[in-house]
């Protein structure tokens, strides 16, 4: 099978994937090569500000506090059916970033 490459390796900060603010970037290593699997923004102070600014300002003023725990637990459901289909991809990820075999 084709080798599995990260499709997204930008900062996610208000809902937007975007590069950091200086357009840094770090190598994500292959323990197993000492290769780079892939280059990653390098989230600066400010990156993690707006972020934090972003999350605080959804979570005081969006929906999600004002949807009741039914609501909220149907999104979360979701989130997790997400979560299970994408979950082969997100497993050969993980298992590239830490360099310890997977067996299906």
């Amino acid at each position: 099978s084709a080798p599995v490459v990260p499709s997204v390796t930008r900062l996610l900060i208000d809902g937007k994937f975007v590069d950091s603010s200086n357009g840094k970037t770090f190598p994500t290593i292959d323990p197993r090569t000492g290769g780079t699997i892939c280059e990653v923004a390098e989230a600066t102070e400010h990156d993690v500000d707006a972020a934090v600014r972003a999350a605080r300002r959804a979570f005081d003023e969006g929906p999600w506090p004002k949807m009741s725990g039914r609501e909220r637990g149907r999104i979360l459901n979701k989130f997790a059916d997400l979560l299970e289909a994408s979950l082969e991809e997100l497993a050969l990820l993980e298992t590239l970033d830490n360099g310890k075999p997977l067996n299906f």
